[in-house]
């Protein structure tokens, strides 16, 4: 059976149907779901009860995986591309921002693949965001003013926060000075064309980009805040209900994502791998960009 896409919204996010991701997937299923991915951004899965190494296996049919690195975040014991993201009562949620994943590496991965282990009886929502209605609906004057503009994003904007003292302690510590060390601040364009569909978007994140390079500190500051707030608004969204066993795979290159953190102080376990580079598309070098 030929997977099914149903439109979450006008501009971002479709679920699908009739895909088994335990199951092996035959290349006309791979290319047709990745077509389906650059189109909507955000594909959604229901009542998919992965294992580990059955996840890590769907994954992999788009491209090459990141192994995980323990910590900001856990590693499955089964998969090591595999992240785990508790949160409890112990361990609150600490990321209440809108952000594409990897966006402060040179090369930012290109998708991420998150499953939902287990659920707060209610809330825990994720909002994704299409950055490319987001450009489109910015004035003719202010595309202009972007499009030659790059910014700076740090690893160290959100991990250095407050928010994130909890990640720094004990032996925690030696292993977020590496991955800072790691990724010291890189600059990227603040619009990019997709290198599949060369549609152009916004390429930002609240979590990560610091500043307008080449520009005032305050109009940098300014600007940014503007786009920061252009891109919350509800008409570049669509809102996602986990259950235990939901899916969600999106392109990291065109959305935004925010963790709608209002559970506290209930569970939720989520398990997320990267996919690196897309296999099924054309070659993408942001940072030559």
């Amino acid at each position: 059976m030929a997977p099914t896409f149903t439109p979450l919204s006008p501009v971002v996010g479709a679920e699908v149907t009739g895909v088994d991701l335990t199951r092996p997937l035959d290349p006309t299923t791979a290319v047709t779901l990745h077509r389906a991915l650059v189109d909507h951004l955000v594909l959604f899965f229901r009542d998919q009860h992965l294992t580990p190494v059955e996840h890590v296996a769907f994954a992999r049919n788009f491209g090459p995986l990141r192994i995980a690195q323990r910590a900001a975040f856990g590693v499955a014991e089964d998969a090591p591309e595999l992240s785990v993201l508790e949160n409890d009562e112990a361990r609150p949620p600490n990321v209440n921002h809108y952000h594409s994943d990897g966006i402060f590496r040179r090369q930012p991965e290109f998708a991420s693949m998150l499953r939902a282990v287990e659920c707060p009886p209610c809330g825990g929502d994720t909002i994704f965001v299409s950055l490319q209605a987001a450009y489109a609906a910015l004035s003719p004057e202010m595309q202009r003013y972007l499009e030659s503009k790059r910014a700076v994003n740090d690893f160290m904007k959100l991990h250095g926060s407050p928010a994130k003292a909890r990640s720094w302690e004990g032996d925690n510590h030696a292993r977020m000075d590496a991955m800072r060390r790691q990724n010291p601040p890189v600059e990227h364009p603040l619009v990019r064309a997709h290198p599949v569909t060369g549609r152009k978007s916004l390429y930002l994140s609240e979590s990560f980009t610091t500043h307008i390079v080449g520009v005032d500190a305050e109009e940098s500051r300014g600007v940014l805040e503007m786009l920061f707030r252009h891109c919350a608004r509800p008409e570049f969204q669509c809102r996602f209900r986990w259950r235990a066993g939901s899916v969600a795979l999106w392109d990291n290159r065109t959305s935004l994502h925010y963790a709608v953190a209002d559970y506290w102080p209930a569970r939720r376990l989520m398990h997320r791998c990267t996919i690196e580079s897309d296999a099924l598309g054309a070659a993408d070098d942001v940072s030559a960009a």
